[in-house]
């Protein structure tokens, strides 16, 4: 497992993906410390037995200094840009956490960032395409990458495209909406199952100190999103969303997940979401 000379992770932002994370790090007796923004969140994880505190971002050095979650061998970072809520401080807190986890000695650091990085772009998206930094919201999300390399020990980015999952299912996010347009444009998604387990295939395999590592996490599916969504609202017996005609053969972008398979054989569990939405019927 991990092998470290200090002990235990560390999630910021322990939310739904942070918490299913940790969730799966104890039940294999690996010691896990989180952070989260208000008490009701920390309840929530005080009752799942998940060690936390309280830690709201940016932060000056002084109220990081003694936070838990930096005194952990590894850190990975859950928090939401919240770029679509207009706040402009994705990169500072990025930059807060990588000083603290210095000053701390933490030895790797993950960055759980978007594949909206990638935004502007079309076709097959590998980790080294030439991003489109015109775009304030990949501009965003880059600035924030590349505070990283400030960080001394292990550092890795795992870029996750749309996130599902037993309680987010895809069926509920476009029901029964119309008029809906990119009828075309291939879906690019990962199951909740698949985005803890390539955390954890990323915790085990630290990177060069020297190098920043850059994975994409992405299921295999990239069907047309009117496909994707009419059946995952069928599945669970909602209205499916209708989209226009239209005669855009634009497919958008297809993340391609190849490197960390290959890096680290790493298989996915469900690299087919239409089938995992066939199994969701077939359970009901």
């Amino acid at each position: 497992m991990i092998n470290a000379t200090k002990q235990g992770v560390g999630i910021v932002g322990c939310g739904w993906l942070g918490t299913a994370l940790a969730t799966s790090l104890q039940q294999d007796n690996i010691d896990v410390f989180a952070t989260t923004t208000s008490v009701e969140k920390q309840n929530k994880l005080s009752a799942l037995t998940i060690k936390n505190e309280l830690l709201t971002l940016p932060a000056s050095f002084e109220q990081l200094a003694n936070k838990q979650v930096f005194k952990q061998a590894q850190l990975v970072i859950c928090i939401t840009p919240q770029l679509k809520y207009g706040k402009k401080d994705y990169a500072q807190k990025i930059a807060n956490i990588v000083d603290a986890a210095n000053q701390h000695q933490v030895q790797h650091l993950i960055l759980i960032s978007s594949s909206a990085v990638y935004g502007g772009l079309t076709g097959k998206i590998a980790e080294d395409a030439q991003l489109d930094l015109h775009a304030e919201k990949v501009a965003a999300l880059v600035a924030a990458e590349q505070t990283l390399s400030q960080f001394s020990g292990s550092k890795t980015i795992l870029r996750l495209t749309g996130l599902v999952g037993e309680d987010r299912h895809p069926g509920r996010f476009l029901a029964g909406k119309t008029a809906l347009s990119n009828a075309n444009i291939a879906v690019n998604m990962i199951h909740q199952t698949d985005a803890v387990a390539m955390i954890r295939c990323l915790l085990n395999n630290p990177s060069d100190v020297q190098q920043l590592a850059i994975y994409n996490g992405c299921s295999n599916t990239h069907v047309s999103r009117k496909e994707f969504y009419r059946k995952a609202a069928r599945a669970i017996n909602a209205t499916p969303p209708e989209f226009v005609l239209d005669d855009n053969s634009n497919k958008g972008k297809i993340i391609i997940t190849n490197k960390i398979q290959e890096k680290h054989n790493y298989q996915l569990v469900y690299p087919d979401l239409l089938a995992w939405l066939d199994e969701k019927v077939k359970q009901e």
